[in-house]
């Protein structure tokens, strides 16, 4: 058995679905340190009465982080307690509550070890018929108009496959969006992975209007990256265009122009205009 470190935070992965998908060094780090810090202990007795987990439950979430880090930094430095943090699912820290914890800890030369295990954007990413590498992951997709536009035109150059988490009735309204400003992508989803009713699904997102979505379990979407030969960025072409505009150039004339100089398709001309004059 591991020698479990006094005064040390032990950050623990935990199963995204199938509760077999956890390592045996991960049940022994949590059958002996002092405390685990968890998001809902509900939700985490249900992963410790199967694997006959007596240590004690705390409960360390979003809404009580700032009250819980200062007693978990006492358990850690002043009682020399050994403490384990995990989240409702997978790793810890990935879209969940604990970066805080964890700079505290480096800030007061706390130990931190890292116990490996489930990770939904990996399973995700190695079924995705997608690049596996460079992706980017953003999280949760913004759900304020400001915050998405920025983050989609960030994406929309990356020669990259990006990653985000989306709740299931926000899914359809969130791929729309997606396809308003990328234009027409591959894309994977995937949903309730390592469970009975797993379902990992490939299209392009022009399809997305005629598809029907299974309004349960959470979501990871995967999308294609950037096409090479992509130069250059909505605001670009925007901008282009407004060019012949304001010098008088009739709307449809513009972007034919555009689409010449610039050496992209009148659709995509023709998408990203639309886009402009839908947000004025």
């Amino acid at each position: 058995m591991e020698k479990i470190l006094v005064s040390t935070l032990y950050i623990v992965s935990t199963p995204i679905g199938n509760l077999n998908d956890i390592t045996y060094r991960a049940v022994e780090i949590l059958k002996n340190v002092d405390v685990i810090l968890c998001e809902d202990t509900r939700r985490s007795r249900k992963l410790m009465t199967h694997y006959n987990i007596k240590t004690k439950l705390r409960s360390f979430h979003d809404y009580n982080e700032e009250k819980i880090l200062n007693e978990a930094i006492n358990y850690l430095k002043i009682e020399n307690m050994s403490v384990a943090l995990i989240s409702d699912a997978g790793t810890p820290l990935v879209s969940d509550p604990g970066h805080k914890l964890v700079k505290k800890c480096i800030d007061e030369n706390i130990k931190v070890v890292p116990i490996v295990g489930a990770s939904s954007i990996l399973a995700a990413l190695v079924t995705s018929n997608l690049s596996p590498y460079p992706f980017y992951f953003y999280g949760f997709f913004p759900r304020k108009k400001k915050s998405y536009e920025s983050v989609l035109n960030g994406i929309n150059k990356l020669l990259c496959t990006s990653v985000f988490f989306e709740s299931p009735k926000r899914i359809k309204e969130t791929l729309l969006i997606m396809y308003k400003f990328l234009g027409n992508r591959k894309i994977t989803l995937a949903r309730e992975l390592t469970k009975k009713f797993e379902t990992i699904s490939y299209f392009e997102l022009k399809d997305v209007d005629q598809m029907n979505f299974i309004n349960k379990g959470e979501y990871v979407i995967l999308v294609e990256e950037a096409k090479k030969n992509d130069k250059y960025s909505n605001k670009e072409v925007l901008k282009e265009y407004y060019k012949f505009i304001d010098m008088g150039v009739e709307h449809k004339k513009s972007m034919e122009i555009v689409s010449k100089e610039l050496k992209i398709s009148k659709k995509d001309v023709y998408r990203i205009v639309k886009i402009l004059r839908e947000d004025k």
